[in-house]
């Protein structure tokens, strides 16, 4: 069942990335540059593991947990963060930079690229890692997640560089970049792989409907903000093309 999960991940994402490429406008990068970020973001999701276990041996060592922590919503947020949000984005983040220095992208819309490729790289390795179930199924209603993560990130440090290049004010795009998707990313994973539902012991207590709520709301809103978030690149593509770094 995984195999077909990453196989339809794959197709999906693969349409989608091959309209993405076709949007630039001028010019058109090469397969290298094309793919290999890509390979890069699979690396991520790996070197992702491995912060995981580093900072869950750091704490362990000085005697914390995130088990010690009795609130549920703060359990939840500490959770999605150290386990997702910020060790995540620094491993896509590190991918993209390594990307930009591997192949110097000439416009903000190669900056995109690059982002939406390292995103489909994270999502390829992680439906094969959780797919095979009924819960690997439903991430397949918000397969675009990551790769609307890697193209914000992607898009503002572009625009730091255009910016900077320009002789404009350069470092809150930076800061954009790298801070939007931890903060999505981990409200996205507080709503849903770390609800506060599934801290709550006692299953009838009101908390736990009222958080399954918000959990299918949050699915709901990411669902749709993937397509007005891949809309507007499709929009804005020529704007990004000609913005040359």
């Amino acid at each position: 069942m995984m195999f077909v999960q990453l196989i339809l991940a794959a197709v999906i994402l693969g349409i989608l990335y091959k309209k993405m490429l076709k949007w630039e406008c001028g010019r058109s990068i090469n397969k290298k540059q094309a793919f290999v970020p890509i390979f890069l973001g699979v690396l991520a999701t790996m070197l992702t593991l491995g912060f995981a276990l580093g900072i869950a041996l750091t704490f362990m060592n000085m005697g914390y947990t995130v088990d010690t922590i009795q609130n549920v919503v703060i359990k939840s947020f500490a959770t999605s963060f150290l386990r997702a949000g910020f060790i995540e984005e620094v491993s896509r983040l590190l991918m993209i930079i390594l990307s930009i220095w591997l192949f110097k992208p000439k416009n903000v819309y190669e900056y995109i690229l690059t982002g939406a490729a390292v995103g489909i790289g994270i999502t390829l390795l992680e439906e094969f890692v959780y797919g095979g179930d009924l819960e690997g199924l439903l991430r397949l209603i918000t397969l675009g997640v990551h790769t609307v993560f890697g193209i914000i990130m992607g898009k503002y440090i572009g625009i730091g560089q255009y910016n900077k290049k320009n002789h404009l004010p350069y470092k809150l795009q930076y800061l954009i970049a790298f801070s939007v998707p931890v903060i999505l990313h981990t409200v996205y994973d507080v709503c849903t792989v770390f609800n506060p539902a599934i801290f709550i012991n006692n299953i009838d207590d009101e908390r736990t409907g009222l958080w399954v709520l918000i959990g299918l709301g949050c699915l709901l809103f990411t669902t749709i903000f993937q397509f007005i978030a891949i809309k507007r690149v499709k929009r804005d593509a020529e704007e990004y093309s000609k913005m040359l770094v």
